[in-house]
């Protein structure tokens, strides 16, 4: 398998672990492509974008615009945001919630 599905995939893994166990989203709906983010939460009003990467130098301007984007969703809802980086130099995770975006 190539390295880029690796760390999407290994990154969708941990995210779902730590979107139940740390931000306490239940059940996760897969979105449309369009809605700004990669699942919903519907009994949280949440919704969760992933993203990995194999440059750990790119996390915080990667997390930033992912931030941004999940922000932006069509729902008006709040958002999780988890962005991955697997590097020979460590791996390092960073995860934030957002409250809805402000009218």
């Amino acid at each position: 398998m190539q390295q880029k599905p690796v760390v999407e995939m290994a990154s969708i893994a941990l995210a779902f672990i730590l979107a139940r166990r740390v931000v306490a989203l239940e059940q996760l709906d897969l979105n449309d492509y369009g809605q700004r983010a990669d699942f919903r939460s519907p009994s949280a009003q949440c919704v969760l974008e992933i993203s990995g990467t194999e440059d750990a130098s790119e996390l915080g301007r990667r997390h930033r615009e992912k931030v941004a984007q999940a922000r932006d969703n069509t729902y008006g809802w709040s958002a999780c945001v988890v962005v991955c980086a697997f590097s020979a130099k460590g791996h390092r995770i960073r995860v934030s919630q957002h409250g809805p975006p402000e009218e």
